[in-house]
């Protein structure tokens, strides 16, 4: 009799398989958590055949037992109760969301004043780091003006917390924060540079403008429709009208849409560079161009985790593979980031980009969403951009993106990220879909969707170099 029960119970744990009921919540991280929105999303899985609840509520698995749950939240405390059950197995877990209650008061100055350093002259300085930024306001998060290099002499005038307001005539201001610049010195006056001479030549892929000046003065560059100005501050010069003027302007103009353009100092030269379009006698419009790509995160970035546990990473890498095959097949010298799961540094894709002289840069993502967000209501396609060049790529590449491949059209974005902010190659950075939508990231595991998504960019890029050609 003892042997018997002795051979059931092996029977029992070797034979009939376990049945679980684990819950495996993705997102949030924390079981505890205080946010200032209406509701929340919950993103993870169980396992399959599991009935699933939240707040005693059935909840949708989709497929590959994965739940995208939005909990509607009330002011204060609000706990989130999850549950698992198969054939009696049961497996609980709760999350607690605070969420409090907005002030709207603002208690700021509406004012911009700032601290003058210096009442009888000018505070001098120069950049210490190479990608000084300047802003329009003293405020990280205020439109950038320009990125200088390292060593760029600069006269201040007022602070106004860690930002120095720099002290050039005219109707925008310019504000550079204090990590940028050496600890300014006093000074009584300005010295006055000057503009000793202007050389043009060009070569089979720019056209080149320098600027030769008795030493380095702040910059900016400015596009609009067919014309980019620049602009040498602190450099006197003469208007239309024979008027002397505190600042030096010039225009490059062109009867077409520009393509990537940048300024840098060689010691006291500035040289401006404007890319043109590579010659091609054959009927493929993207024979000989060098395109970079750039698979976003990698390595310990793992970017957006959807609700199996798939890293952002990986989707963004297999789609640049298929963009990589796609276009070499079209005969493009194609520039990429990283092949593999390897970790770059963001201003060394960047740089990668620009030292292979690449006409375009694109970076492929997926998409997440803040807390507060509802994932079923904000998805879908869109590409962000920063200039004025790469306007008119990101709107063709989200367009087709939407009617090819019958995802939500969600807009292109002028965004400051640093894979769209360069002037030169022309910049964009594509969101392909979002990863915690259930459909979106159903489509994204999927390496037909994703080939798709290759050519149908690889046709926007055909597109782009047709309308420049035209």
């Amino acid at each position: 009799m003892i042997k018997k029960i002795f051979c059931i119970l092996l029977y029992l744990i070797f034979v009939i398989p376990t049945v679980s009921a684990k819950i495996d919540v993705v997102y949030p991280t924390s079981k505890e958590i205080t946010v200032n929105s209406d509701c929340m999303f919950f993103v993870g899985n169980t396992d399959k055949g599991a009935y699933f609840t939240v707040n005693s509520k059935p909840v949708k698995l989709w497929e590959d037992n994965f739940f995208v749950h939005v909990a509607p939240l009330e002011y204060g405390r609000n706990e989130i109760k999850f549950r698992s059950e198969i054939n009696g197995v049961v497996d609980e877990t709760v999350y607690v969301v605070k969420r409090n209650k907005v002030n709207l008061s603002y208690t700021g100055s509406a004012n911009s004043s700032y601290e003058k350093i210096n009442t009888d002259g000018y505070m001098y300085t120069k950049t210490i780091n190479d990608n000084s930024t300047v802003r329009e306001k003293p405020s990280s998060s205020a439109n950038r003006l320009v990125e200088l290099q390292k060593g760029i002499p600069l006269y201040l005038e007022g602070k106004k917390g860690d930002y120095y307001k720099i002290a050039y005539t005219g109707d925008t201001q310019f504000w550079i924060h204090k990590s940028n610049v050496q600890t300014p010195v006093k000074i009584i006056e300005k010295q006055q540079p000057m503009l000793r001479a202007q050389r043009y030549y060009s070569n089979e892929m720019y056209d080149f403008a320098t600027f030769h000046l008795t030493e380095p003065v702040m910059y900016t560059l400015t596009h609009q429709n067919n014309t980019i100005e620049l602009t040498l501050y602190g450099i006197n010069s003469q208007d239309e009208n024979g008027n002397i003027t505190p600042n030096y302007k010039y225009k490059f103009t062109r009867n077409k849409n520009f393509l990537g353009y940048d300024c840098s100092y060689q010691d006291n030269d500035l040289t401006c560079r404007l890319a043109k379009l590579p010659e091609n006698n054959t009927s493929n419009p993207l024979n000989g161009l060098t395109i970079f790509i750039d698979a976003g995160h990698g390595g310990n970035e793992k970017g957006s985790v959807g609700p199996t546990r798939v890293y952002e990473k990986d989707i963004n890498l297999s789609i640049s593979k298929y963009l990589t095959e796609e276009l070499k097949n079209s005969g493009v010298n194609v520039i990429t980031s990283r092949t593999d799961d390897t970790q770059v540094k963001l201003y060394d894709r960047v740089d990668i980009a620009k030292k292979n002289n690449a006409l375009i840069s694109l970076s492929i993502h997926a998409n997440a969403l803040p807390n507060g967000k509802n994932p079923y209501l904000l998805h879908g396609t869109e590409v962000h951009y920063y200039n004025e060049n790469a306007k008119a790529l990101a709107e063709i590449i989200k367009n087709n993106l939407s009617h090819d491949l019958n995802l939500r059209d969600n807009g292109i974005h002028r965004s400051s990220f640093a894979l769209d902010r360069a002037t030169n190659p022309v910049s964009v950075l594509v969101e392909v879909a979002y990863m915690i939508h259930p459909e979106e990231y159903i489509l994204l595991k999927n390496p037909e969707f994703q080939r798709n998504v290759a050519k149908s960019i690889r046709k926007s890029i055909e597109q782009y170099i047709g309308m420049l050609k035209n």
